[in-house]
């Protein structure tokens, strides 16, 4: 709970049950828009994340490669 804002609400006559409400509600709002925010970067993350993998995957093979090619000579 963000201390100040319900102090500033306690502050303003408001009861204790009130002002605890209005901070879960902005907390509740602030999360919401974060999380929005956020999942622009998550899918951008996620096709780096595979990008990324696929492209591990690639060198590991080109690195067997030669090994392969020793065994079935």
């Amino acid at each position: 709970m963000h201390i100040k804002l319900f102090r500033a609400l306690k502050a303003a006559n408001l009861s204790d049950d009130a002002a605890a409400e209005v901070v879960e509600a902005i907390e509740e709002y602030i999360a919401v828009k974060v999380q929005e925010a956020n999942k622009g970067l998550e899918s951008k993350l996620t096709a780096q994340t595979w990008v990324i993998g696929s492209v591990g995957f690639v060198l590991a093979v080109i690195g067997l490669a030669p090994a392969f090619v020793k065994l079935f000579q």
